[in-house]
């Protein structure tokens, strides 16, 4: 092969490498939407890019991590696409965004503009400079000044007598007194109502529960085609399995099963689809 070619020939490759780097992530965004992973009874996605892909923990990781980046951005999966934006400079701009407040889209765009086509050390130089912060004055400085009645001055020289203690603290442990109060009674007001009788409820006795439990030996249940039982036991959840709760299924022994957080989301999807689950949540996390 000739310089010419050759130097073609590398150009070529180049591109069908970056093409298929852009297919991949899209390939993994989908398996994560789906939670598909969870088939190979792995904890997440990083774990599936191991243990089935054969990647190294530290190409799972900058994989992943680029997928999320880009999973609600045309602009940077246009950019990550066309190798305008690397693997690398993805995990160094992820880094940066999980110490901000600002988890919006739009902060993760105006952050990759700044380092698109830029060399990996520069971007580093970049995004290693701290963000300027607004300044804010506390609550308690802009507040106006407070009116106290002769009853509360009163009530407050009493307490100073009988505690000794200063009377600004007194007040801030009768505000806080009042305040877990309120927080109470709010509690309540939205706690659940029992069952009338005759209508339906999502609530599992605990004599059910205690023997589901028993059952499933305090493991998730799920059987794997792929991998067989799932020995998760952490996160365990009850989830209607042979008639879902919203097609009537009852709170039954034989309908009910204990699985972990990954497979009852995953049966749900199976149930109805990763666009239901997306209304609920509005959309599904990548972050």
């Amino acid at each position: 092969m000739s310089d010419d070619k050759l130097l073609k020939s590398v150009l070529l490759e180049v591109k069908k490498e970056k093409d298929q780097l852009h297919i991949v992530l899209l390939h993994l965004k989908e398996i994560y939407r789906r939670r598909l992973f969870t088939e190979y009874n792995c904890r997440t996605l990083n774990e599936y890019c191991v243990e089935e892909l054969g990647y190294t923990r530290g190409e799972a990781y900058y994989r992943v991590t680029a997928m999320k980046l880009m999973a609600n951005s045309d602009q940077i999966e246009k950019a990550i696409q066309k190798g305008e934006l690397s693997l690398t400079a993805a995990v160094v701009a992820s880094d940066y965004l999980t110490k901000q407040s600002d988890k919006s889209v739009a902060k993760k765009e105006e952050v990759i503009s700044k380092i698109v086509g830029v060399p990996i050390s520069k971007a580093r130089e970049i995004l290693s400079t701290p963000p300027s912060r607004p300044s804010y004055s506390p609550k308690s400085e802009v507040l106006p000044k407070l009116k106290v009645s002769k009853k509360i001055l009163k009530l407050l020289n009493e307490l100073q007598d009988l505690t000794g203690e200063d009377q600004t603290k007194l007040l801030e442990v009768a505000l806080e007194d009042k305040l877990k109060q309120v927080k109470k009674c709010e509690l309540k007001a939205i706690r659940r109502p029992s069952p009338i009788q005759g209508t339906r409820s999502r609530y599992i006795s605990q004599v059910i529960k205690r023997k589901i439990r028993r059952r499933a030996g305090y493991t998730c249940e799920h059987v794997s085609m792929h991998r067989g039982r799932c020995t998760e036991t952490r996160n365990l959840e009850f989830d209607h399995y042979i008639i879902p709760y919203s097609k009537g299924g009852k709170n039954t022994l034989e309908n009910l099963r204990l699985v972990c957080k990954n497979h009852n989301t995953r049966q749900f999807i199976l149930d109805f689809g990763a666009k239901s689950l997306e209304k609920i949540c509005l959309k599904i996390s990548f972050s």
